[in-house]
């Protein structure tokens, strides 16, 4: 069995990781500003721009979001994509209030499988 899963990634160095980091950050953030109406009006109250974003020392600048926001936006007001992109939901029971649902898509399963895979060939 090989030592690593992506050798690329898993060995290079902390500037880089921080570069490839900092580089999915500002994509992301820019996505949720404009397919999440929910998480950009958090943005626009706390007075934040997709501009604002230019890498991940500016995490601190972002709003974080509770349960009760999970919650709130119920079913579909975080999702960032087309619900008929999404290939896997998830949600909790619900017991304590309304549920919390994640939806998936393809790509997000395919990055999770490599999470997996990384931490595996890890151990």
């Amino acid at each position: 069995m090989e030592r690593y899963y992506q050798e690329e990634i898993e060995c290079a160095p902390y500037e880089k990781i921080r570069e490839i980091q900092s580089e999915k950050l500002v994509k992301q953030v820019k996505h949720v500003w404009d397919n999440v109406p929910y998480y950009r009006k958090k943005m626009e109250e706390k007075g934040v721009t997709p501009e604002d974003i230019k890498s991940v020392d500016d995490l601190k600048k972002l709003p974080f979001l509770s349960k009760a926001d999970l919650r709130d936006a119920y079913p579909y007001g975080l999702l960032g994509m087309p619900l008929k992109d999404c290939v896997r939901i998830h949600s909790t029971s619900g017991t304590t209030g309304k549920r919390v649902v994640a939806y998936y898509t393809q790509h997000d399963i395919d990055l999770w499988e490599d999470c997996c895979a990384r931490a595996l060939t890890a151990a």
